[in-house]
């Protein structure tokens, strides 16, 4: 019996090096029906020729094209989605790494269950605080109920989903600043639920570079947009001015983790403002202690506290 083809899409943009780390770890997958697309983002004639390098002695196993529709991430992940020739589509970003058997345990899961998409459980390398750590979903399944109840998926990087539904769904809005993948799950849970498979297969990277989830304003006009969008359904899930004070307090703890070891006062003002946003919580209240500390005393204390709660931590490769 043959394999289904699995396309693994990954969108690239200012990361020559990253991306080839990204690719061999899908070339090192024990699934014997990988397709890789990477789709180059860039504009600038060095930054392109620098992806080409970065992967030309993988030869024919990686197919690298252009992004043909609007710049961005999204617009970068429909190009691959449209020149795919897979059943199925897995999604990795140019700064994540996948780990062994995760294309091979999330099309095992999608053959013996009604799922759409497959998950699966991540570790999440937080370079500038220099640990990592293992995460799990508080449920087995990701259902559009819990969408709509403000969940998401940390990272593309996690999921497989059926082509076929990613098309009938609509592809990604590349008209969205951020939270593209929240809308483009939200409609592909229309068709279906997502299981996850009881594995950390994803080694999700956080670092100091350019990411939308540090990125305030576009985070916010993302919110704006969801609102307008899902906002009258999620209200029937959860409280949705909950929900945006939620996301703007992430963003400005993001903020601040990324800054603190390089501009102090910038850092400690975005931990003051996300204190003010979320009316003096602990945890805003801890970050601002993190913050006042500087990055050595910060990044002490940080690690203390995951030992004192017991967090299952993991040594930091990336």
């Amino acid at each position: 019996m043959n394999s289904p083809l699995v396309t693994a899409i990954i969108p690239t943009y200012c990361r020559a090096a990253m991306v080839r780390q990204a690719v061999e770890t899908v070339l090192a997958q024990d699934y014997p029906a990988v397709e890789v697309i990477v789709v180059d983002d860039n504009t600038d004639p060095a930054e392109q020729r620098g992806v080409r390098e970065a992967l030309a002695d993988f030869g024919d196993n990686v197919v690298v094209i252009p992004n043909a529709r609007s710049k961005g991430a999204c617009g970068a992940r429909n190009t691959g989605i449209l020149r795919a020739r897979g059943e199925f589509i897995a999604f990795l970003d140019d700064d994540d790494l996948w780990m062994p058997g995760k294309i091979r345990e999330q099309v095992a899961l999608l053959e013996r269950t009604p799922y759409v998409g497959a998950l699966c459980h991540y570790i999440d390398v937080d370079v500038e605080f220099n640990h990592a750590r293992r995460c799990r979903p508080s449920e087995p399944v990701f259902t559009r109920q819990q969408a709509l109840g403000g969940e998401c998926p940390t990272s593309t990087s996690l999921v497989l989903v059926k082509k076929a539904v990613l098309i009938e769904a609509g592809l990604f809005d590349e008209t969205l600043p951020s939270f593209q993948d929240f809308d483009m799950w939200l409609r592909c849970l229309a068709f279906g639920d997502f299981g996850y498979v009881d594995e950390a297969l994803v080694t999700f990277v956080q670092h100091g570079g350019d990411r939308t989830s540090v990125n305030l304003k576009r985070r916010m006009a993302g919110l704006a947009a969801i609102e307008k969008k899902w906002g009258s359904q999620m209200n029937g899930h959860t409280d949705f001015t909950a929900f945006k004070r939620r996301v703007q307090v992430d963003a400005l703890i993001a903020n601040g983790k990324a800054r603190l070891g390089l501009h102090y006062f910038v850092a400690v003002d975005f931990f003051v403002r996300a204190m003010i946003a979320d009316r003096g919580s602990k945890r805003t209240a801890f970050w601002l202690a993190i913050g006042l500390l500087g990055a050595r005393g910060g990044k002490a204390l940080y690690a203390r506290l995951l030992s004192v709660r017991h967090v299952e931590t993991v040594a930091v490769t990336a």
